[in-house]
């Protein structure tokens, strides 16, 4: 028998020797841990919105959502579902659909009931999706849609009665018949290369890191326990974004503003320079000490206490900046 042949029958025996070992219990790496039944569970939350199917056990009533929306929702979303600034609008816009500015909100234009939970459980609140349980989940989606005058004020959610509820919308979809055999049609292609205009990082959408003082930024202030290096007086809105540092006096408003100026004027100032905002949300405004000093207690709650604001930390804010404004709001928040 040839070298040759004997070969070849080699690499077929393993290949045959192999097939059935994988065959038999599959390849082992010896690396990591099998997947468990409760870890997978938290990661199958979806829910079909036409018939509810996934919808979990819980419940939850209108009155209860009213108070989760309140302290988690309205800061975005406005009181009575409005929209705050440019977020979007819950509630309203009933027989707008058709009309040259149609409101599309989820009593105008979703068209199952079940998906409000899919989308609340999964996505919402922005600043830390997926931290709601449930009966919360239920309770919001029940207020929601009394926002939207489709259930009463009696209401209670679970996922019986939430697949059951008719949405407004519901027949207002078509199913699509994509043509999939279509063919590029190749024909006055463009034969000069592509010039690029603009991009996120000039629309302030994706800023680089070497940004300072505004949105993304992530230059680093020092450490904030030392001693400051010099005072400063200027207001938030044109405060300098040098360290800040705090004494053992405890932190002063020089060591606040620079803070205020690049983590959150961004957005609450007379003229933002976030993109997407044409004025402050909710009319709340940085641009003063006093404007500052008036809003202590929707700062402490907000950056301090709940780390819901910047929205998603989108401007960096690090704990410490946190632990420093807290402090100066515990000393009475003084301006001098």
């Amino acid at each position: 028998m040839s070298k040759l042949l004997k070969g070849i029958l080699a690499l077929l025996a393993m290949a045959l020797i192999g097939a059935t070992a994988q065959a038999g219990t599959g390849p082992t790496y010896h690396l990591g841990t099998p997947v468990t039944p409760a870890q997978l569970s938290k990661w199958d939350i979806d829910v079909n919105g036409l018939t509810g199917a996934g919808l979990p056990p819980g419940h939850g009533s209108v009155n209860q959502g009213s108070k989760i929306w309140e302290s988690k929702c309205a800061y975005c979303h406005g009181d009575f579902g409005e929209g705050a600034g440019k977020f979007p609008v819950i509630a309203g816009g009933a027989g707008s659909l058709k009309s040259d500015r149609p409101e599309k909100t989820v009593g105008s234009f979703w068209p199952y009931a079940p998906t409000l939970f899919d989308y609340i459980k999964r996505a919402m609140p922005f600043p830390a999706p997926q931290s709601l349980s449930n009966d919360e989940v239920y309770a919001l989606s029940a207020y929601i849609l009394n926002l939207n005058d489709i259930v009463p004020k009696t209401a209670v959610m679970d996922a019986t009665t939430l697949a059951a509820v008719k949405m407004p919308n519901r027949h207002g979809f078509i199913k699509a018949h994509w043509d999939t055999k279509n063919t590029a049609c190749m024909k006055n292609c463009l034969s000069t290369p592509l010039k690029v205009t603009s991009d996120l990082v000039s629309l302030h959408v994706t800023p680089e890191e070497k940004e300072v003082g505004d949105v993304g930024s992530t230059v680093d202030r020092g450490p904030l326990d030392a001693a400051p290096a010099k005072a400063a007086t200027a207001p938030a809105a044109t405060a300098s974004t040098g360290s800040a540092h705090a004494t053992a006096a405890g932190p002063t408003f020089a060591q606040i503003a620079p803070i205020i100026a690049q983590r959150c004027t961004v957005c609450h100032s007379s003229k933002p320079t976030q993109a997407g905002f044409s004025s402050a949300p909710m009319g709340v405004l940085f641009n003063t000490p006093a404007q500052i000093k008036s809003q202590v207690v929707k700062i402490k709650a907000q950056a301090v206490t709940s780390h819901l604001m910047p929205i998603g930390n989108m401007t960096h804010m690090t704990d410490a900046e946190r632990a420093l404004i807290g402090k100066w709001i515990a000393d009475g928040a003084p301006l001098k």
